[in-house]
């Protein structure tokens, strides 16, 4: 301090729950297991979920949820665990299999049983709602829209009534 050695401190490893960098560590970590997903993308067999090819999404991150995406098929499904098995070797990462689901839409229960044997984790039902939204296997309908609209809605009318137009 101010030119002068002023002493030591003792380091320390690890985060603590609050700690500021840890939301920058969890990107930078996420980061490492998108490229390992899309190392897979260039298997000569891997093929998209039909409803993400065009976005050629296989991954969504929110917090500290992770979504996998591909089309419903052991081999693939394989690739995919492959990928994650290897990011969770570095990283010491794991799945807590008490809150994991893996869920399906229009495969044959033969299908489904392969996956989830292979998986280890249980089925979850639609619908589903993930981050207060609904989720389902097919394409949105109008009426799947409804809840979101009525969310807007109440949003706001709370935020015009706490402001005033007088002027």
């Amino acid at each position: 301090m101010n030119g002068r050695i002023q002493g030591k401190f003792i380091g320390q490893k690890g985060l603590r729950q609050g700690d500021p960098i840890s939301h920058l560590l969890f990107v930078l970590v996420m980061e490492y297991l998108t490229r390992l997903l899309i190392q897979a993308l260039h298997h000569k067999d891997f093929r998209f979920h039909p409803m993400c090819e065009n976005l050629k999404l296989v991954s969504l991150c929110f917090a500290d949820d992770l979504v996998m995406f591909c089309k419903g098929n052991i081999h693939l499904v394989q690739i995919l665990q492959d990928g994650y098995s290897q990011f969770s070797h570095a990283s010491g990462l794991t799945t807590n299999l008490a809150k994991s689901h893996v869920y399906f839409g229009g495969l044959k229960s033969k299908d489904k049983k392969n996956i989830l044997d292979c998986l280890n984790i249980e089925e979850g039902s639609f619908p589903l709602k993930y981050l207060g939204i609904p989720l389902r296997p097919t394409k949105w309908k109008a009426s799947d829209c409804g809840i979101i609209l009525k969310k807007i809605n109440l949003w706001l009318h709370s935020w015009a009534s706490r402001l005033s137009f007088v002027g």
